[in-house]
């Protein structure tokens, strides 16, 4: 088996150097691998996802428009007979959100 091999000037840098010439430098080169082995799996694990494209925050926009329009439709009977609206902007306003829900349920078309 031949001697391993360790350039002259690495060797008299670690026994010239006050401290590192104490340290066995195999465990030292042992402990460095295993730190720089552990940050790139915790910087791997902790990797932001990637960004969103702008049609995927678009759909999800819309859904999330969709889901309000839906409350609020939900919601009017409710506020008719709480007297807190009249029939007639009950009316407008069914009218109008069911406006908006069919415009929103055909951009979500493109989508599906």
């Amino acid at each position: 088996m031949a001697p391993a091999y360790h350039p002259e000037w690495l060797v008299n840098f670690w026994l010239a150097a006050p401290g590192l010439n104490l340290l066995n430098p195999h465990f030292v080169l042992i402990f460095f691998g295993a730190v720089v082995t552990l940050n790139w799996f915790y910087q791997r694990k902790n990797r932001s996802a990637p960004e969103d494209t702008e049609e995927e925050q678009l759909f999800r926009h819309l859904l999330l428009r969709k889901k309000v329009i839906e409350e609020e439709l939900a919601g009017l009977p409710g506020r008719l007979v709480s007297a807190e609206i009249t029939e007639e902007t009950f009316n407008n306003r069914k009218l109008e959100y069911h406006r908006q829900l069919t415009e929103v349920n055909k951009e979500l078309e493109q989508y599906t």
